[in-house]
């Protein structure tokens, strides 16, 4: 359980399968897709971008493709009102926007869409990420965002996992990043908003896995002692047994954990690990519900987002109380 990986290498070796299963705290694989030996229209790529701010609004951000089809959308959400406004592009996708998507997200690249109704620019360096998107979809709905991350940094700790499934030549490997601070503004329809000093956070993620599949995943982010606190929880997604990609992070270095259980108590939670650093009681305050059917497509998805408070433990034993903050905890149960 918990097999670090600490050196760089080949993520998948000559028939396509991963060759080390574990986490790793930076980007410690390289990601050639030729080797997957599998068809194109196998491999899925996706960049997701969430900002919290404000302390009721959360913004996000998809760019990514399953091979045969692009998705570009974009999501505003008030969790006090349940106000949502949304604008969501799917397109065919060609092969220079598969060749687009970057292999590395540590290092400076660009992902860059023009279309009759779309412009999208995602620009990382080492020192900023920008989101630029402006977009009219099919039923006329229109968007503008632009927002800039920082506290971008080379030595900031992440949670970086390479997790196999049962059958050969499934793999996905998975970057999250928290604990960026966000500016910007954002626009969709007749809502708008500045952001200042949000929250944000990055979930990407490259592989080949079955076609159903499901997975719990929760993330969050605020300030404990003015130093960045945030957390990634998630399981039930391949097979975890090298590791788990459950951690927190204080002060921009990560603390690794093993297992986390959920606990339901009627709508609210309750997650622990099996070691005790990790303990947290939720208030359910949201539920974003997201539904897609579309030929063999069948994507559901329960986003909850809700008040966390708890407490976690350090390496040297030290117990650091959280104070409540808002984060979300999400079921997904896939078919694409």
């Amino acid at each position: 359980m918990n097999t670090e990986i600490t050196t760089t290498e080949q993520l998948l070796d000559s028939k396509g399968n991963l060759q080390r299963c574990g986490y790793a705290r930076h980007f410690n694989f390289i990601l050639d897709k030729k080797q997957a030996k599998l068809p194109s229209l196998k491999l899925k790529e996706w960049d997701f971008y969430q900002v919290h701010f404000d302390e009721r609004y959360v913004l996000q951000l998809t760019v990514g493709h399953v091979s045969y089809a692009m998705q570009i959308s974009a999501t505003l959400l008030d969790l006090t009102t349940g106000q949502k406004r949304e604008v969501g592009l799917i397109k065919p996708c060609t092969r220079a926007f598969r060749n687009a998507m970057p292999t590395n997200p540590e290092v400076a690249n660009k992902i860059s869409y023009e279309g009759k109704n779309l412009h999208v620019l995602l620009e990382t360096t080492d020192k900023y990420r920008i989101l630029c998107l402006t977009a009219t979809d099919f039923y006329g709905i229109k968007a503008e965002i632009r927002l800039m991350f920082t506290n971008v940094s080379k030595a900031k700790d992440k949670m970086v996992i390479a997790t196999p499934f049962a059958k050969k030549r499934r793999w996905y490997l998975n970057y999250k990043e928290n604990c960026f601070v966000v500016n910007g503004n954002a626009r969709i329809e007749d809502v708008s908003y500045d952001i200042k000093n949000g929250f944000g956070l990055i979930d990407w993620g490259r592989g080949v896995w079955p076609y159903r599949h499901s997975w719990v995943w929760g993330n969050g982010g605020t300030k404990v002692n003015g130093k960045h606190f945030g957390f990634n929880i998630g399981w039930g997604f391949g097979n975890t047994e090298a590791a788990t990609e459950n951690m927190f992070f204080y002060d921009n270095k990560a603390y690794k954990l093993g297992e986390v259980r959920e606990i339901a108590v009627g709508d609210n939670f309750r997650y622990v690990d099996d070691s005790g650093r990790f303990e947290f009681d939720v208030e359910t305050i949201f539920d974003n519900h997201t539904k897609t059917k579309l030929l063999w497509v069948n994507n559901e998805c329960h986003q909850r987002f809700g008040v966390w408070r708890g407490r976690v433990k350090l390496d040297d034993g030290k117990v650091l109380e959280i104070p409540p903050f808002t984060a979300f905890c999400e079921h997904a149960r896939n078919r694409w």
